[in-house]
């Protein structure tokens, strides 16, 4: 499906959100004349998010579910979406509304006009975080500085992200570590890339997902990503 947009929501005690998310995005994208698939990628939710889910893509043919046996993480999650993802154009997003839905339109609409990879920026002009405490803001400087050394995209950890289906084709993208939208950076097939600001908000329902494993993780992605930019010889890759 070309012209189909498919979004990938990897979901892990989403209950209370997903069903406006799924919502929010079918007006959104309504409005738009945005022809889209949702494919959300559950990690066996102790609060029934899958079951809820696969009850509601009985009706609708444009949501699959994909429910994994645990936790697993959600870059192999966000993988595994993609591997069941039908559309030409593929989008990450969060499940908690901390990315807005009016985003994705926008997101899309510099797909049509010619970009290969879109990323939803916080630090872009205009884009920013709200509602974080001083300890989220130092970690997410420093995540963001230490990708810097990949590419000067403003915000190459963004979790918001959309690109065409071939920006990943034939290329091994590792489940270490939850910054997917780094490896696609550092080992993805594009020219041209937008950055769309967006304002950051702190989920209100459910708690994060982000423990101190996932941060010892986001370094051995690093240190996965500084061996194949020394094996291929890859050069810093430019932003818009």
């Amino acid at each position: 499906m070309p012209n189909t947009l498919s979004i990938v929501i990897p979901t892990y005690n989403e209950r209370e959100n997903i069903l406006k998310l799924i919502k929010s995005l079918g007006e959104e994208l309504a409005k738009n004349s945005i022809k889209y698939e949702l494919v959300i990628v559950d990690d066996n939710s102790p609060d029934g998010t899958a079951e809820l889910c696969e009850k509601i893509s009985k009706k609708r043919k444009n949501i699959i579910v994909i429910k994994r046996p645990g936790k697993l993480g959600l870059s192999s999650a966000v993988i595994d979406g993609f591997k069941k993802a039908r559309g030409g154009v593929i989008g990450v997003m969060d499940a908690d509304f901390s990315h807005p839905v009016s985003a994705i339109p926008r997101m899309f609409n510099e797909i049509e006009k010619g970009a290969d990879l879109v990323i939803g920026s916080r630090y872009a002009g205009g884009g920013s975080t709200k509602g974080w405490p001083v300890k989220r803001k130092i970690t997410s400087w420093g995540a963001t500085m230490i990708a810097k050394m990949f590419t000067k995209i403003r915000d190459p950890v963004s979790g918001l992200l959309m690109f065409r289906r071939g920006a990943i084709d034939n290329v091994r993208l590792s489940p270490i570590g939850y910054k997917i939208g780094l490896e696609i950076i550092v080992k993805g097939n594009y020219n041209r890339v937008a950055e769309i600001p967006y304002v950051f908000v702190n989920r209100k329902i459910g708690k994060t997902k982000l423990d101190a494993r996932e941060y010892v993780n986001y370094l051995k992605q690093i240190a996965s990503l500084v061996a194949y930019r020394m094996s291929r010889k890859v050069k810093i890759r430019s932003g818009a």
